[in-house]
């Protein structure tokens, strides 16, 4: 089953997903797009048209990413302003979204990238993905959980 996206075009499956998670990938335009549903959810719980007006609206939300990375690094030693790069954008049901910068050409970072979070256009925060990892590990040393 293919997804599509009023104003942006057709996502098609993604073949080899966790169990309990479904999710679809397109690239148009130069933009990567990918939408994740994890049960119980399901794909009538995903706000399609929002999912559109986000991807008209790319290249405002993109540089407000940019400009989020930019203040979260900006004091970083080896941060310059082209320091992210090869932006993806993913969904998931609801208004929380992100943008990944799968590149990130900063000292100390990792390459999974840098993730910016936004719920519907606003910015709520900006994750380097090495620290989720760290964290969870640390977590799970100490027997805590999220």
């Amino acid at each position: 089953m293919t997804i599509t996206i009023p104003g942006f075009g057709e996502l098609t499956p993604v073949d080899h997903t966790p169990e309990g998670v479904a999710c679809w990938n397109a690239t148009a335009a130069g933009t990567s797009v990918s939408v994740l549903v994890e049960e119980p959810a399901t794909t009538d719980d995903l706000d399609l048209p929002f999912i559109g007006s986000v991807l008209h609206d790319r290249e405002r939300l993109l540089a407000a990413a940019r400009e989020a990375v930019a203040d979260h690094l900006r004091d970083h030693p080896g941060y310059e302003a082209d320091a992210v790069a090869d932006p993806e954008f993913t969904f998931h049901p609801g208004r929380d979204w992100l943008v990944r910068f799968a590149e990130c050409r900063v000292p100390g970072f990792t390459e999974l990238g840098l993730v910016v979070v936004f719920n519907g256009d606003d910015v709520v925060g900006v994750d380097d993905l090495a620290d989720v990892d760290l964290a969870d590990e640390t977590d799970e040393a100490h027997g805590t959980d999220h």
